[in-house]
């Protein structure tokens, strides 16, 4: 049986390499298609098509790479789990080559869908 931690580490892996990869479509793809993403300080992305579309105009300023390590993982219920992460982000901008480094808290509220993905349906974090 694959516990809670499994799952959002699982996620976690993935998130990494689609983010450093710069992978509007593999980042996308990690969302439900009514998932809801809340950008700190900005408007919620509503679905996953919006979601990789909004991640896409990140990348077109920035080649971004990412670690991210899974902090704790809570089970709601069988289907839905209540994951967070630690990000240390690297930004290099494309047009001047400055690099920035962040660290970032991330939220995902995770639920196993009727074919057994598990998905993030909502994405949260801040900036530390």
């Amino acid at each position: 049986m694959t516990t809670a931690l499994e799952i959002v580490s699982e996620i976690a892996s993935r998130y990494q390499a689609a983010v450093s990869a710069n992978n509007s479509a593999a980042y996308a793809s990690l969302f439900a298609a009514d998932a809801i993403r809340l950008p700190p300080g900005g408007k919620p992305e509503y679905g996953s098509r919006a979601i990789g579309e909004a991640e896409q105009r990140d990348y077109d300023e920035a080649q971004w790479t990412i670690e991210v390590r899974p902090i704790q993982a809570m089970p709601i219920d069988e289907d839905w789990i209540y994951g967070i992460a630690e990000t240390d982000i690297k930004l290099v901008n494309h047009s001047d080559g400055q690099a920035r480094r962040m660290t970032a808290n991330k939220g995902w509220l995770i639920h196993r869908d009727a074919t057994g993905e598990w998905l993030i349906k909502r994405a949260m974090w801040n900036y530390r």
